[in-house]
């Protein structure tokens, strides 16, 4: 299995060659060059198997194989030792045909967890079969931050660096990246949204210092952290359909479009998926994409939903990849009039493309609102503002509709994070405070320890260099 960049060129790289890697050399993101061959044998394992074993096997599947010297299936359970559910995210039936796949149940609340945790790991034990170290880099909106933070805090041959925007992630999450007290964990507060730190970041591996310290990146640029989470689209699907004989719809909250990107790879390898809806809040750029054909950014407005409070969804790459036939000048020249014009517009065909696939909906902080209250009246259930977008999805789109050709289809919302971490939001919406995980009470009493800077590459890696620097890879 080889990876290449979704600008073409002639890099054709292994599983551990982009393992820690960022963008391609010419600033594509990777992608495996074939889909690998999965046999019904095989597609039945990953269905039906433990939930570390179906991710271990997804990453045999795409090249695992070329990492050095561990298992990979131990090293993904060992690093979900300290979830509260490591058997792998429940998937809970609400009504007749609607579902939700809960995945808050890592360490720090949020779907990120069930990636980052186990990539932490893999890296970490890369490094020390080649005694090497890293410097992880993230842009967050929140969660990513987070779970990057708990993930990579003191682990000896790791450093991690944490972008988020002033004023653009909860209280709850901005604690949970800057109490930990580790010393290899650097939080960095950006003067500006998340499209500033997303390109900080991808400005430094660009810079001569990405060799020295050993730029890596994890955020979902990260082709591994994608293969992770589509694990668990496998293993829910699995699940319902062996519950109910039918496919099933996912309704996903997207802000870096990497989530359902992770269904997308599922449903390309057989797992029982019908369509896949992606939801956004009032930074609607895929909504509005999805209903023009054109790929637009405006200003990004903050919202009770931050982590999709995004404007270049940086993932779409990979799926504008496969649109465009494989073609990398192609992508290359869409993405390039979108990084110096705000905007690219697809054709016809290729849109309809999409569109047998995919459908995507806006939900206004209103409906969101409604959407809380509605599952709360109703299923006694508390949701977070980025799931709500998903519930608003589902009772625009009828969940237990018709395909067309008279299969009856399962939906699934995604729950993306836990309510506590937008308590303030949610209880505007419900009336109730949700419940807080008893072992967050420390962090949110615990003295913060971050640092502020402008959003310019330069302004963060001369923070890097006062808090790492000089480092040698």
């Amino acid at each position: 299995m080889k990876y290449i960049s979704t600008r073409g060129g002639d890099e054709s790289l292994t599983l551990a060659q982009i393992l820690t890697r960022g963008t391609a050399s010419n600033g594509g993101l990777f992608v495996p060059q074939n889909w690998p061959s999965v046999d019904a044998s095989e597609r039945a394992n990953l269905l039906t198997g433990e939930y570390a074993e179906i991710a271990g096997r997804l990453l045999g599947l795409f090249g695992a194989d070329s990492l050095p010297g561990f298992d990979v299936t131990s090293a993904i359970a060992k690093a979900m030792d300290n979830f509260t559910r490591p058997v792998g995210p429940p998937v809970n039936q609400l009504d007749d045909h609607l579902w939700t796949l809960e995945l808050m149940h890592g360490p720090t609340l949020a779907f990120k967890d069930f990636a980052l945790a186990p990539l932490a790991e893999i890296i970490d034990q890369t490094l020390a079969t080649q005694g090497s170290q890293a410097t992880v880099l993230c842009a967050t909106s929140g969660d990513t931050g987070a779970a990057t933070v708990s993930a990579f805090a003191r682990r000896n041959r790791l450093r991690a660096v944490v972008l988020f925007p002033n004023g653009g992630v909860s209280d709850f999450q901005r604690r949970q990246m800057t109490t930990t007290g580790a010393a290899n964990v650097l939080p960095v507060c950006v003067d500006g949204d998340f499209d500033d730190c997303q390109r900080i970041v991808k400005a430094l591996y660009r810079t001569p210092s990405a060799e020295r310290y050993g730029y890596t990146a994890v955020n979902s640029i990260n082709m591994i952290r994608i293969l992770l989470q589509t694990a668990y689209y496998f293993r829910s699907s699995g699940l319902i359909h062996s519950s109910t004989g039918n496919s099933a719809n996912f309704i996903v909250p997207t802000g870096n479009f990497g989530n359902i990107y992770a269904a997308y790879i599922a449903r390309q390898l057989g797992a029982p998926i019908n369509r896949l809806t992606v939801t956004s809040n009032d930074n609607d750029v895929l909504p509005r994409f999805f209903d023009s054909g054109r790929m637009s950014g405006q200003t990004t407005v903050k919202t009770i939903s931050p982590s999709m409070d995004i404007q270049v969804s940086s993932n779409f790459e990979r799926l504008l990849w496969h649109i465009k036939g494989q073609n990398g000048a192609a992508v290359e020249t869409a993405q390039l009039e979108l990084e110096n014009s705000s905007t690219y517009e697809l054709t016809d065909p290729e849109m309809q493309l999409i569109r047998e696939d995919f459908s995507a909906l806006k939900c206004s902080e209103a409906d969101a609102n409604a959407a809380m209250l509605h599952t709360w009246k109703k299923y006694g259930k508390i949701i977070c503002p980025h799931t709500a977008t998903a519930m608003h999805a589902a009772l625009q789109l009828e969940s237990a509709s018709e395909t067309g050709n008279g299969a009856t289809n399962e939906t699934v919302i995604v729950e993306t994070a836990h309510p506590a971490k937008f308590a303030k939001a949610v209880e505007n919406a419900i009336g109730v405070d949700p419940e807080k995980p008893s072992n967050t009470e420390a962090m949110l009493q615990a003295t913060e320890q971050l640092e502020y800077c402008e959003a310019t590459a330069d302004a963060v890696q001369s923070i890097i260099d006062s808090r790492f620097g000089p480092q040698v890879n």
